[in-house]
């Protein structure tokens, strides 16, 4: 059974109810159920492999992937930096954790564990094209160039090495050397959008505009027009002599420069509401605090802080059934925000769904398992459908992570006398 929550809008899995027997199995439906895009259930999977095989590394890296892939950068560092200790001759741990650091920008960082990993395999092309991103981000262009080289040499169809050096010879207006890597990135992805874009940029630079125009327009069909896309398309298109249609995309520029202009400060303005609301709710203020929150709605009706903050007072309020459809809508926006989760099982348990309260609860301890206070709501839902051990287990948890607090100390000290 999936634990995908009643309204959202995520896909379900479709894995067959054949319980694995091994940690081989949980892995294989793990990586299905992240297919799908069921990410808790994929996390679960991927824990179940762990308690059959807790030395399993594939198991341990896919997990880690989940965590980035939701934004937990916490959780998958803290996976990481333990199997690369648990791993010492592997360096495919090092190597994510490095990808994380680069995602967060965090590049002096990420380039130690890179050159552990290089250290462990000097083969590996995936650590010199990511240290080449961390020298070219310090605007280190030589040694970025040196990595590239060489991982080019070993691997010459790697359309990210070949984007990366693209570009570093963009920046310097060297087209001659330029163009030929970006052409490679085109040929080998042609569905990359990065790619055809940086390809465009270089074409346009060389006086191939019709060319470089042709890409653009290519792009701009295959997603929603963006602002440098249009941009660059109407100078391709100027510069081709094609003057009245460069006119009619400098306008619609300049009303896509606007609109994202609008939209970038409707949502400053929106998470600004709701940090004010927050304090105003803390605070004991909750009339105050919901008529911000309309106010932030209106700036941004996508907002899943919003309805998180609002279904949390209107559950306080004992409103249940606004409170559920106010975090249905922000699990709508996001539907792995894991305090939208513990909200819903919270709403759920007082409107006696606990089945639906558990699976939220659960999905919310997946998402985020340093939630001590999931853990201790889940553990109260297991005692109400009388499946005790699971309970405990739950109970467990929570005390480890919160080993001073009284309450679930006493929680778990009366589930395990009851037993």
């Amino acid at each position: 059974m999936s634990l995908a929550h009643a309204g959202s809008a995520r896909p379900a899995s479709s894995q067959a109810d054949i319980t694995p027997r091994d940690a081989a199995g949980w892995i294989e439906r793990g990586e299905a159920h992240r297919t799908a895009g069921a990410m808790p259930d994929a996390i679960a999977a991927f824990r179940k492999a762990l308690e059959l095989s807790p030395d399993q590394e594939l198991a341990t890296l896919a997990l880690a992937e989940c965590y980035r892939q939701l934004g937990n950068f916490d959780e998958a560092r803290r996976l990481l930096q333990a199997a690369a200790k648990a791993h010492p001759a592997s360096p495919a741990a090092p190597l994510a954790l490095g990808r994380i650091l680069i995602q967060l920008q965090k590049y002096d960082e990420a380039e130690v564990p890179l050159r552990a990993a290089l250290r462990i395999d000097p083969q590996s092309v995936a650590a010199r094209v990511f240290l080449a991103t961390v020298h070219k981000a310090r605007s280190e262009n030589e040694a970025a160039l040196e990595e590239l080289d060489q991982a080019i040499a070993q691997e010459p169809q790697n359309a990210l090495a070949r984007h990366l050096r693209a570009s570093i010879y963009a920046e310097r207006n060297d087209v001659a050397r330029a163009l030929p890597d970006a052409e490679r990135v085109v040929a080998k992805e042609p569905a990359n959008t990065k790619g055809r874009f940086l390809l465009a940029s270089i074409l346009v630079r060389a006086g191939q505009c019709a060319a470089g125009a042709e890409h653009l327009e290519k792009i701009i069909g295959a997603e929603p027009a963006n602002t440098e896309s249009v941009s660059l398309l109407a100078r391709a298109y100027l510069c081709a002599g094609r003057a009245e249609e460069a006119a009619r995309v400098r306008q619609r520029f300049a009303e896509l420069a606007k609109a994202d202009q609008a939209a970038r400060e409707n949502r400053a303005q929106s998470e600004h509401l709701v940090r004010e609301a927050a304090e105003h709710a803390r605070g004991g203020r909750p009339n105050e605090a919901l008529a911000l929150l309309q106010k932030a709605l209106a700036q941004d009706p996508r907002s899943d802080a919003a309805y998180t903050l609002l279904a949390k007072i209107q559950y306080s309020a004992g409103r249940y059934d606004v409170a559920r459809e106010a975090v249905d809508l922000a699990l709508q926006y996001n539907p792995y925000r894991s305090d939208a989760l513990y909200v819903r099982g919270r709403i759920l348990a007082k409107q006696d769904d606990l089945e639906g309260a558990r699976q939220a609860l659960t999905e919310a301890t997946l998402v985020n398992p340093l939630d001590a206070e999931a853990l201790y709501e889940l553990g109260q839902v297991y005692l109400a459908l009388d499946k005790r051990p699971s309970a405990i287990e739950a109970l467990e948890k929570a005390v480890a992570l919160e080993p001073g607090d009284e309450g679930y100390a006493r929680a778990l000290a009366l589930a395990r006398r009851e037993r």
